[in-house]
């Protein structure tokens, strides 16, 4: 086994053996080395097996990357997030929970949004107070209809239980339509996954004990994110025979208040139901001596910067306007790169070092349109998602392949009709007289596609469309994409002993492939939400004005919100590594027109001497 140097510290954690333990890890304390060191261990020294946790697909990637693959790790330990262990016992024991063959996945907003509009159309009552409304609020409507849905799965509610709580007595009824047409189109929702293996090894002790007594160790990573649901499946995963459970997270890096998260339930249930000891991770061998300081300020901290040898960058600057922001950046960005290297970073300084941060994906508006006049690369970092095609011949294919392997998908039927214009997607003359005529090539690969030839259906369709009257730049992103996707299903295959195509379908939706071939290059764009367990050498914190961090709902709200910002301010400044220039507009542009005159963060406040 390779040596890894670890702290003192460090080696304590990762030599624990049986017991429930709490490590509280501060942000570039090591924290992953130091549970990917004590699953190595664990798999050498005993012959029980291991659950490893984490919250995206990332970090159980850099996990399983970390821990490596011999023969007694490929057998003795589970590596992934809550969605794909929980995906993963639905595909084995989805009769026992009512279905007759395995549920699909509708992962996208879009479809959601679509299936509470038919729900709200079935009920006339609900139907003509909808239709009375404007857009705006119809919208809204929606939104809050979902937002209902999602708080009864999360909290381990019922429906009835929330409506005590609610002025909105009929979304009770909206709540069980929804799920009545899910299970008419025999899918499920992302809260559904948790939700349904919880209800099993609730309801079916048999089928719990058999998960209980195949897993000797639990580890879970980032526990300030867990949600009551996550922890409520914890504990029924666990019962009265799985002791020996680790939990890591950080409580000043908790931003998913939004999702029902907490980090409560780490600190103090864990705590409690597990008697589990605490241990503490506060050193930072991340980030320059500079961008600790300024962390330990705004938070309060005495985080011990170990990197003493490098000291690093922290600015602040006052912009006039969000054009004269975006302008420092590019300006910055340029001064940097010219200088080729610098004594605090590893390498030469390229654009892949830099990303450029904020609160909401609207900061970026002035920063995208400068850094594309100026011809230079960058790309928006994207989350947990699956796979999303753009090109018409791809979008088809993917609603063909979903109707194929889920014949009761009427939603995604109806989306087939409507973009190919026929009242019967399976009418040959009707594909032929359709907006698009390819459609009928596509059906006839999906329709003889099988696990087994799916590579080379993918040939077959690949020739289609090489010989397709497409515009070229059309063509390109289609096959683009087309190879996205046989990519993803080589990695699938490699990582599954079993493959079929439902199988392959749920893993797209839950993003879980790292498709390392379609590497994304240049700066990067991300809000701290989606950055949240990476990092940059670089880093520009954009809009660090009052109103937008925190965002003013926050502050309106105060309380718990407010934390969640100043939290979310935190894990924005610990993704630098040795850079970090932060900056705020004093005058911005608001959508109806006005200029309204802005404040620094009040988060920034203790830092205002840096200013320049």
């Amino acid at each position: 086994m390779q040596q890894i140097n670890l702290s003192k510290k460090q080696q304590e954690i990762v030599g624990l053996n049986d017991g429930a333990f709490l490590v509280l890890a501060s942000a570039g304390s090591g924290k992953t080395r130091v549970l990917t060191e004590r699953i190595k261990r664990l798999s050498e020294s005993t012959n029980g097996k291991i659950l490893a946790i984490t919250f995206t697909n990332k970090a159980a990637t850099e996990i399983r990357e970390r821990i490596g693959t011999n023969d007694k790790i490929k057998k003795n330990v589970f590596v992934g997030t809550f969605h794909s262990f929980c995906q993963s016992i639905l595909e084995l024991r989805f009769k026992l929970l009512g279905y007759n063959k395995m549920p699909h996945i509708f992962e996208d907003d879009v479809d959601r949004i679509e299936l509470i509009k038919q729900a709200i159309k079935s009920v006339p009552y609900f139907d003509s107070i909808y239709n009375e409304l404007e857009p705006k609020k119809k919208n809204e409507y929606t939104y809050n209809a979902l937002q209902f849905i999602s708080t009864v799965k999360r909290e381990v509610l019922t429906a009835e239980d929330l409506v005590e709580n609610s002025e909105n007595n009929e979304f009770r009824f909206l709540y069980e339509t929804y799920q009545d047409i899910l299970k008419s189109n025999n899918a499920i929702d992302f809260d559904d996954i948790i939700r349904l293996v919880y209800e099993l090894f609730t309801n079916n002790e048999s089928v719990a004990n058999l998960y209980r007594k195949s897993y000797t160790f639990v580890c879970i990573d980032e526990c300030q994110d867990l949600n009551k649901l996550q922890y409520f499946l914890l504990k029924s995963l666990s019962g009265n025979i799985i002791k020996n459970i680790m939990m890591v997270g950080d409580p000043n890096q908790a931003i998913y208040g939004f999702n029902g998260s907490a980090s409560s339930f780490m600190q103090k249930y864990f705590v409690e139901d597990f008697k589990a000891t605490e241990f503490t991770l506060d050193e930072n061998y991340r980030c320059s001596k500079s961008i600790i300081n300024a962390s330990n300020v705004i938070m309060g901290l005495n985080v011990e910067a170990v990197n003493y040898v490098i000291p690093g960058i922290f600015e602040i600057y006052q912009a006039s306007t969000e054009n004269n922001e975006a302008q420092f950046v590019i300006n910055k960005i340029k001064e940097l790169l010219s200088l080729k290297s610098h004594q605090d970073i590893e390498g030469e300084i390229t654009f892949d070092k830099i990303s450029i941060l904020g609160r909401n994906k609207f900061v970026f508006k002035h920063i995208e349109l400068m850094l594309s006049n100026e011809n230079i690369p960058f790309y928006y970092k994207s989350g947990n998602s699956g796979i999303k095609f753009s090109s018409a011949a791809m979008k088809i294919f993917d609603l063909y392949f979903r109707v194929k392997i889920n014949p009761l998908d009427k939603l995604h039927q109806k989306y087939l009709e409507d973009i190919l214009k026929v009242k019967d997607i399976h009418n040959e003359t009707d594909l032929n007289s359709s907006k698009f005529p390819i459609a009928l090539d596509i059906k006839s690969i999906i329709d003889e596609i099988s696990i087994d030839n799916l590579h080379l259906k993918i040939d077959q369709l690949k020739k289609i469309f090489e010989n397709a009257k497409l515009e070229d730049d059309e063509k390109k992103m289609t096959l683009d994409e087309l190879n996205d996707f046989s990519n993803q299903l080589t990695q699938y295959k490699i990582h599954n002993i079993k493959p079929t195509l439902e199988g392959f379908k749920s893993a797209l939706a839950l993003g879980l492939m790292n498709n390392s071939l379609n590497k994304e290059t240049g700066i990067c764009l991300s809000t701290v939400h989606t950055m949240k367990g990476q990092e940059s050498e670089i880093v520009f914190l954009l809009g660090m004005d009052d109103g937008t961090f925190p965002d003013y709902r926050a502050i309106n709200k105060g309380g718990e919100e407010l934390q969640q910002e100043k939290n979310n301010t935190y894990v924005a400044f610990t993704r630098a590594k040795r850079f970090l220039f932060v900056s705020y507009p004093t005058k911005r542009l608001m959508p109806w027109g006005d200029i309204k005159t802005k404040a620094i963060s009040r988060f920034l406040k203790p830092l205002i001497y840096e200013i320049h």
